[in-house]
C-alpha cells in the first residue's frame, strides 16, 4: 500500500528529530569525554549567577527509575558556553549533586539566544532563569536528557552572585 502524503511528512519528521538528537550527543560528546563527569570540558559550570567548579565522578545513574524531583538539571550547550545547573549547593530545592544533563542548542545562533535570555546583560547564561527565558523564546531547544550521574559543585571564590 502506497503511503500517503501526510505519512511520508511524518516520517520525514520523525528523521529530522532523530537527526537532531544525534547530533546533540555528538556535540556534547566531548564534554562527556573530557572527564568532567559530563557537565563542561573544563570543570566549571554556572549555577545562581556564579561559577562552580565540578569533580568527575564515574557514575551513571541511567535506567535507575529514580523520581523526576529527585534530579537537578544542568543544561549543556555543546561548547557554545560553560554548562548552566537549575540549582546549587545552599538552594532549598537542591538534591545533593544528582544530576540530568540536557543538550541545548541555539538553533537561532549564540547571539539569538542571549539577546531573549541573557537577562542581567553580562553576556552570558548564567542562570536557569536566564536559560529559561531563551527555551521559552524559542533561541535555545532542549534535546532531552543525555546523562544521569552525581558530581559535587564548589563555588569558584571570586565568582559573582546577584
Amino acid at each position: 500500500m502506497p503511503r500517503t502524503t501526510s505519512s511520508r511528512a511524518r516520517v520525514a519528521a520523525a528523521a529530522v528529530g532523530v537527526l537532531a538528537a544525534a547530533m546533540s550527543l555528538s556535540a556534547t560528546g566531548g564534554a562527556f569525554a573530557a572527564g568532567s563527569g559530563g557537565v563542561t570540558d573544563n570543570g566549571v559550570i554556572y549555577a545562581d549567577h556564579a561559577l562552580w567548579r565540578t569533580v568527575a565522578s564515574p557514575t551513571d545513574l541511567s535506567h535507575t527509575g529514580a523520581p523526576a524531583q529527585s534530579w537537578d538539571v544542568i543544561y549543556n550547550f555543546g561548547g557554545l558556553q560553560a554548562s548552566v545547573a537549575d540549582a546549587a549547593p545552599g538552594d532549598p530545592d537542591f538534591n545533593g549533586g544528582r544530576w540530568q544533563v540536557h543538550a541545548v542548542s541555539a538553533p537561532n545562533g549564540y547571539a539569538a539566544a542571549l539577546a531573549s535570555g541573557d537577562l542581567d546583560h553580562d553576556g552570558v547564561l548564567d542562570a536557569a532563569d536566564e536559560v529559561w527565558a531563551a527555551l521559552a523564546a524559542g533561541d535555545l531547544v532542549d534535546h532531552g536528557v543525555v546523562k544521569q550521574f552525581v558530581c559535587t559543585m564548589n563555588r569558584v571564590p571570586a565568582s559573582r552572585t546577584h
